[in-house]
């Protein structure tokens, strides 16, 4: 008797469009529930706001990449993870109408009988982008990451198949949003830093918050780190070519 009560409640806590209208992030979600968001919705807010906003923001954030010097592979990952963090800066700084009441008002025949969903999207403008590291991987779609932060663990699964398999004990950079059940899933693929530079990009982090939140935004701070460790990335992979450039065939 008392395993069938646990089950009941398992099932009674399970969020679903017809059960709930505020959504929780520690609470699972029902299958159906998330095939919407993750096929339907997902999609078509993410496209949305890339193809409104992308342009307007790509000559900012392409001085800011040449600044900073990535390699050509990383450039396209690191100017979309910026255009995620643009966006939700803009939204802390007060948009006359966010990229998540544009989509809802443009879809209102379809969500206004859907609140759970609404409520999900709303969680979009809570996001932050964020350091991590990874700190257990379980294959190339589960892993745990640690926020570099706050040096709490946040449990991730990546849905995207071609996305860039994650390499335990390297830093990654990039924008969560929840699924339910406390599980988290990146926005779009991670900046993957060099893994060669993992110990003082970490080192860093830190220090460099600290000193800029004193004066900054969590959001404002976030870009003033990124240029710092983006430089210790750049200075270490500079080291590297050179040394290989004087290494003998033999030392190779």
């Amino acid at each position: 008797m008392k395993k069938k009560n646990t089950i009941e409640n398992v099932v009674n806590f399970v969020q679903s469009e017809s059960k709930v209208k505020e959504f929780r992030h520690d609470l699972p979600i029902s299958h159906e529930l998330k095939e919407v968001l993750l096929t339907k919705v997902f999609g078509e807010c993410a496209k949305g706001i890339v193809s409104e906003y992308f342009d307007q923001c790509q000559e900012t954030l392409g001085e800011f990449i040449d600044d900073h010097h990535p390699s050509e592979e990383k450039r396209s990952s690191l100017e979309h993870n910026l255009f995620w963090w643009r966006i939700l800066y803009e939204v802390s700084q007060g948009m006359e109408m966010t990229f998540v009441e544009s989509y809802i008002a443009k879809n209102y025949t379809d969500l206004k009988d859907k609140p759970l969903i609404i409520s999900w999207l709303m969680e979009w403008e809570k996001a932050v982008t964020k350091f991590y590291y990874v700190g257990h991987t379980f294959n190339d779609q589960v892993l745990i990451l640690v926020d570099t932060l706050t040096g709490e663990p946040v449990d991730v699964i990546i849905y995207d198949r071609f996305a860039t398999p994650p390499k335990q004990g390297e830093i990654v950079m990039g924008t969560l949003l929840p699924i339910g059940d406390s599980l988290y899933f990146p926005i779009i693929d991670f900046y993957h830093f060099d893994y060669e530079a993992r110990e003082p990009i970490a080192k860093h982090i830190k220090h460099y918050y600290d000193k800029h939140l004193k004066v900054s935004t969590l959001q404002e701070a976030f870009i003033h780190v990124l240029s710092a460790v983006l430089q210790i990335e750049h200075i270490i992979a500079t080291e590297q070519e050179a040394l290989a450039s004087t290494q003998t065939p033999s030392e190779l």
